[in-house]
């Protein structure tokens, strides 16, 4: 799993590098995977679908940017046939407030007084977006807490309620949603899914472990 922190992983709008200096490469197409296959990940938060002839989103990166990403894939009604919704070849769901995943983004700018430059999508590379269902704080939030993790000791061995340790003979029960938050008793469990907010969280960090393994 990458680090979260890491402008060079994880670069804002501004720090993206330009469309022009990046090849043009088969090798960086990618319209069936199930995993992006990247190097570095644009996050952004969307704020407005704009959609009329072409798929267009208004979104908000970490540094506070707002900026517009574009897609060449599919019409007037959004993407088809990325591979990237809730079955093969559906259309992934982009919702005000979720966070937005490109692979590989790159800033294009744009000649004309006033224009502002965007993010494009080139056809055949839709497949790699994905959407997180939560906000960009939230996944930058459990994106380091998963991190933590895996640096403590692989996934946690210890409540995510009480933080009671796992006892020999007395695994802790694992969430069936995420497979990362793992409790103690049930008592536990319903504690950390509603009074301490992993009702909210859960489908955040499946997604995120989904994308990054």
């Amino acid at each position: 799993m990458p680090v979260f922190t890491d402008p060079s992983t994880f670069p804002a709008f501004h720090e993206l590098p330009s469309a022009s200096s990046l090849p043009s490469s088969s090798s960086l197409t990618s319209s069936s995977s199930t995993s992006p296959p990247a190097d570095w990940f644009l996050l952004a938060q969307i704020k407005e679908n704009m959609t009329i002839t072409k798929t267009t989103l208004v979104v908000r990166d970490r540094a506070g940017a707002d900026f517009a990403v574009t897609f060449d894939d599919g019409d007037h009604r959004g993407l088809l046939g990325s591979g990237n919704g809730s079955g093969e070849g559906a259309a992934p769901r982009f919702r005000k407030g979720h966070t937005l995943v490109v692979p590989r983004a790159a800033r294009t700018d744009r000649e004309g007084e006033g224009k502002k430059a965007v993010v494009r999508v080139p056809a055949g590379r839709s497949g790699g977006v994905r959407v997180v269902p939560g906000s960009l704080e939230q996944v930058l939030e459990l994106g380091r807490v998963l991190v933590g993790m895996e640096e403590e000791s692989g996934l946690a061995k210890k409540c995510a309620a009480c933080g009671g340790p796992e006892a020999e003979g007395r695994p802790l029960m694992r969430c069936t949603g995420c497979g990362a938050a793992a409790y103690c008793s049930k008592a536990c469990q319903v504690r950390g899914w509603g009074e301490l907010g992993h009702k909210s969280n859960c489908k955040v960090v499946k997604s995120i472990r989904e994308i990054w393994p």
